[in-house]
C-alpha cells in the first residue's frame, strides 16, 4: 500500500504491505500475521505504531472508516486487538511525523559533512543478539551473546 496520510503541510507519504483488510460492516479492519514465539497482547496492537499508519492509510485509500487493528499469532491462533480512535491515531502520526521530520535533518547534516557516528548512534537492545548487522557492530555485540542457533527451537508436545 501507498498512500499520503494526513492533511495541509503535516503529510505521510508511506510505503508498506498490509498483511490483510477486512470489510466488517461498514468498516475496514487492518490485519496483521505473526508467526513468532511471542504471542502479541492487545497492547502490542495499541502500541503498534505501523498499524496505526496503515489504518489511517487505509481509511484515507478505501474512504471508510478503519479504527481496528488485530495481530492475528498463527502457531496459537490467539488475536490481540485494538481499537484506535482519533486521539490515539493522531498520537501515532504525531510522533510518526516527529520522526520523519528528525531523520530528514539528519540526513540533510550527514550530506553536509556531518559525522555519521554521531548522527546514527547504535542503540543496543537485547535483538541485537540475533541482529543481521551483528558482526559489523561492536556496539550490538557487546550488549548481548549471540543466540545460539538451538535457541530458537521449542519443545511441540507429541514429538521425542
Amino acid at each position: 500500500m501507498s498512500e499520503t496520510v494526513g492533511t495541509g503541510e503535516r503529510r505521510l507519504v508511506g510505503e508498506g504491505r498490509v498483511d490483510r483488510i477486512d470489510t466488517r460492516a461498514a468498516e475496514a479492519v487492518v490485519v496483521d500475521y505473526k508467526t513468532g514465539r511471542h504471542v502479541p497482547t492487545d497492547d502490542d496492537a495499541r502500541d503498534s505504531r505501523a498499524l496505526a499508519i496503515y489504518a489511517a492509510a487505509t481509511a484515507a485509500a478505501l474512504h471508510r472508516p478503519c479504527r481496528r487493528v488485530e495481530l492475528h499469532h498463527v502457531p496459537t491462533g490467539h488475536v490481540a486487538v485494538f481499537e484506535h480512535d482519533s486521539a490515539t491515531l493522531g498520537a501515532h502520526l504525531d510522533r510518526a511525523h516527529e520522526l520523519a521530520t528528525a531523520a530528514d535533518a539528519a540526513a540533510d547534516a550527514l550530506a553536509a559533512g556531518g559525522d555519521p557516528d554521531a548522527l546514527f548512534p547504535p542503540r543496543t537492545a537485547p535483538g541485537c543478539a540475533t541482529c543481521d548487522m551483528r558482526r559489523h557492530c561492536p556496539e550490538g555485540r557487546a550488549a548481548a551473546p549471540a543466540a545460539q542457533p538451538w535457541a530458537f527451537l521449542r519443545d511441540v508436545p507429541g514429538t521425542s
